[in-house]
């Protein structure tokens, strides 16, 4: 009597294809998420772009303006209100974005054709400065800080250049440039590289 056997697959051969594919994934993903500190900074980048894009066309649509206060290890979304600018709390997505661990960030201002936003002859007041108003306290500078970058309710803001940097592990700098243009476009590096 001859004995058939039936098709198919084993237990154990199972097994050890489930073994292997578990492998490769745990290997994709271990490769993805060791990506560097570069690809970091592009996410973070990536995330203040499209913040501001949106905060960008609420302004449009509001008729208000808006702005983005840039701390060394933070930004900030503020609006003007009363005299004062206030920070956009209410929303949890425009709401200060501190950095991680060991990320800095570093603007540039001054990006017009190469000439500075302020020319030596004119003066530096702030466009929302109220005449007769008593010096702002340190205190009040904290609660309501002056932003760098403006945005217009015409979809226009304020050029400028913005560095997240940090180390990676050889100790060498690592950073990645964001360019806000006066016509509200933003870009990750600078358009002409």
């Amino acid at each position: 009597m001859t004995q058939h056997r039936q098709a198919g697959f084993t237990l154990l051969e199972v097994l050890i294809v489930a073994l292997l594919m578990g492998l490769v994934a745990s290997a994709v993903t271990l490769s993805v998420s060791v990506a560097g500190p570069e690809q970091e900074l592009k996410k973070q980048a990536q995330r203040f772009i499209t913040a501001t894009e949106m905060v960008l066309d609420e302004s449009v649509l509001s008729g208000q303006f808006i702005g983005i206060v840039i701390d060394e290890d933070q930004y900030q979304f503020v609006f003007y209100k009363e005299g004062k600018w206030l920070p956009v709390d209410h929303d949890r997505l425009l709401s200060a974005k501190k950095m991680d661990e060991g990320i800095t960030l570093d603007i540039v201002i001054d990006v017009i054709d190469g000439m500075p936003l302020v020319q030596e002859d004119e003066q530096d007041e702030s466009w929302f400065d109220e005449p007769f108003i008593d010096e702002q306290t340190e205190e009040d500078k904290k609660k309501h800080p002056e932003p760098q970058i403006l945005l217009f309710p015409s979809g226009e803001m304020t050029p400028f250049e913005l560095n997240f940097n940090t180390i990676n592990d050889d100790s060498q700098p690592v950073n990645v440039l964001v360019v806000g243009n006066a016509l509200g476009r933003l870009t990750i590096g600078r358009v002409d590289e």
